[in-house]
């Protein structure tokens, strides 16, 4: 069960990684979108964050690969 664990932890980047991104990209977005409609910008949070999440996740996992022993 130990492995499993460890190899289930190897599927996600640290927390860290998405809340900073997140965040960054979401003063970017806010200053960007000055003066939208809030129904537009929560659209667009939604969207922009279910993209981060897919692409850090990818690069994370694209960077880890299979360790060979």
């Amino acid at each position: 069960m130990g492995e499993r664990a460890g190899d289930e932890r190897k599927k996600w980047a640290p927390w860290y990684v998405y809340v900073v991104l997140i965040l960054g990209c979401n003063l970017v977005k806010q200053r960007l979108l000055d003066g939208f409609p809030a129904a537009a910008n929560i659209a667009i949070t939604a969207v922009l964050v279910a993209a981060l999440i897919f692409v850090i996740t990818a690069v994370y996992r694209s960077l880890s690969g299979p360790k060979q022993h």
